[in-house]
């Protein structure tokens, strides 16, 4: 309960939401366009794609919440 009262997180900083706000409108445009315009069968096409786009929405809304992103929080196991 006290994580999330703590203010001094480094994802509630300015810059990091802006530019995480910018990565996640990159990564959602980069999902549509591989639903659209992937050379890959039409499945795997659509499965990825909207799969990139689920993470790029997810880190906007993350930014404007002001929380940890999906994409952050698994950055330590890839």
């Amino acid at each position: 309960m006290t994580d999330e009262q703590d203010i001094n997180r480094y994802f509630s900083g300015t810059i990091y939401r802006i530019l995480s706000g910018l990565f996640g409108v990159f990564l959602t445009a980069v999902g549509i366009y591989v639903v659209f315009f992937g050379v890959v069968e039409p499945l795997i096409r659509v499965c990825l794609g909207l799969l990139i786009a689920a993470l790029g929405a997810e880190t906007i809304w993350s930014a404007i919440r002001s929380r940890q992103s999906w994409l952050a929080r698994l950055g330590p196991f890839i």
